[in-house]
């Protein structure tokens, strides 16, 4: 998912201008996997902070490049089509970010009523006939009826996660709602080389857990939000890929081994080993590695708790 984010950039913007911010654990797969990236542009991060240090770090190392720089914040985790559109809108955020001094995010239209998703509320256009609007706010992640008025309203956008700004501009916001963390900013090296480990542990062991959307998305008063025309999906949770399979004549959608009888509506993932099923309904199935998941569809997005929970319990064993 990595090396395609990049390749649907193909055009727009060269792949030796990326910078990638994954865990330090993946450096090394990620590093093979787009070998067009320059090693020292493939940032490790020693522990998982959200995503506001990244951005902050982002901003940092790419500031003074130029007046006419721009950045864009990009999760690997996105299904997009087509590529072809999607640089389309991105070129034009690019230059309404760099002509208003503004943080864009593009929002994606709702198609379903998703309390898995945080929204944006658009307000009016930046300007006349602009399909650019003012954001009147940033809506955390919704109860099923709520979801299900924004989706009705026309008014609200699934936040996609897609910010576009100049890096000044990100950093200027970033002194102004997130001092503590912008504080921490200038003890980094001017680019990346060596000891740049060694500060990256000081600045995340320092940092704030937090995501961008908190620390500054929701207090700024200069994003602007683009409606995005392209198809959207976001793969980071397993009942995604319900929309990314095919369904037999049961309506399962299934990857490695996995055997079903009398099962309908059944999400079922195995990286070894076999997982079978008998007479389940609309259930996410997940084996890999030592850990077997089984929870409602309609329940997915909670596997982000379950597995901080798991972590802790683990921790705690490890303690004993």
């Amino acid at each position: 998912m990595v090396a395609d984010t990049l390749e649907r950039l193909r055009g727009l913007a060269n792949p030796k201008d990326a910078w990638i911010i994954t865990s330090r654990d993946l450096r090394a797969a990620v590093r093979a996997a787009v070998p067009s990236v320059p090693r020292e542009r493939v940032i490790g991060e020693p522990v998982g902070k959200n995503t506001a240090p990244a951005v902050a770090l982002a901003a940092w190392w790419l500031r003074g490049l130029g007046p006419d720089v721009v950045a864009a914040i990009l999760p690997s985790d996105h299904r997009v089509e087509p590529a072809s559109l999607f640089r389309d809108e991105l070129a034009a955020a690019a230059r309404v970010a760099l002509e208003r001094r503004a943080i864009v995010v593009l929002g994606i239209p709702p198609t379903r009523p998703d309390t898995g998703y945080g929204y944006i509320e658009a307000g009016e256009p930046v300007a006349a006939g602009s399909e650019f609007r003012g954001v009147v706010a940033f809506r955390e992640k919704p109860d099923a009826s709520t979801a299900a008025r924004y989706v009705g309203d026309g008014r609200h956008l699934w936040n996609a996660g897609i910010f576009v700004f100049a890096p000044e501009v990100m950093l200027e916001e970033i002194r102004l709602h997130a001092p503590d963390l912008a504080a921490l900013l200038p003890d980094l090296p001017e680019r990346p080389g060596r000891g740049t480990d060694a500060a990256l542990e000081r600045y995340y062991a320092a940092a704030p857990s937090i995501s961008i959307d908190y620390a500054v998305m929701e207090r700024t008063k200069r994003a602007v939000v683009a409606r995005a025309g392209f198809a959207w999906d976001d793969l980071g949770s397993w009942a995604a890929l319900e929309a990314q399979g095919a369904k037999d004549a049961h309506g399962n959608v299934v990857h490695g081994r996995v055997l079903l009888q009398d099962s309908s509506g059944v999400i079922a993932f195995s990286d070894g080993g076999l997982v079978a099923g008998i007479g389940v309904k609309d259930l996410v199935i997940v084996h890999t590695g030592d850990v077997t998941l089984v929870c409602p569809r309609d329940r997915a997005q909670e596997v982000r708790t379950l597995v901080e929970r798991i972590k802790k319990e683990k921790d705690a064993d490890a303690l004993l």
